[in-house]
């Protein structure tokens, strides 16, 4: 019994981190987001980006060792549980990004840590936030 309520999520906090489901079955997503990044706010320095999101996460090394070791579990330093109902292309586009930077960091990369620090990223670039929001109706008239 894990204490959360029944049909509450189709993803099992406690369990592996794997996706469930076959993969094969789902549907991808044409639309990418990295296709609507504009030139402008791809420019901004990646230094500025990392150190503004770095401090916001509270990710920096403490007695030498980063956060993701210092931790017992997944939720320690979060206390607060949010859940989250995603449109399938945005699982689609969270499943691609995920393997993308497992092979990048040569490690694996746990979900909760992928989406929080993607949205630490997003905060960061309002301007492209707002983008999407505008594309999915926000702003409109």
């Amino acid at each position: 019994m894990s204490g959360f309520k029944s049909g509450a999520s189709s993803d099992d906090p406690f369990g592996s981190d794997n996706e469930g489901g076959g993969e094969d079955n789902e549907s991808s997503s044409t639309d990418s987001d990295s296709e609507r990044l504009s030139p402008e706010s791809t420019a901004r320095s990646e230094a500025d980006r990392d150190s503004n999101v770095s401090e916001s996460a509270g990710g920096s090394s403490v007695g030498g060792l980063p956060w993701i070791y210092r931790r017992d579990s997944i939720s320690d330093d979060r206390p607060k549980t949010v859940q989250l109902h995603l449109q399938e292309s945005t699982l689609d586009h969270q499943r691609e990004t995920r393997r993308s930077l497992e092979g990048e960091l040569g490690e694996s990369v746990k979900k909760a840590d992928l989406r929080e620090a993607a949205l630490l990223v997003g905060m960061t670039r309002v301007d492209e936030v707002a983008d999407v929001l505008r594309d999915w109706g926000y702003d409109f008239e």
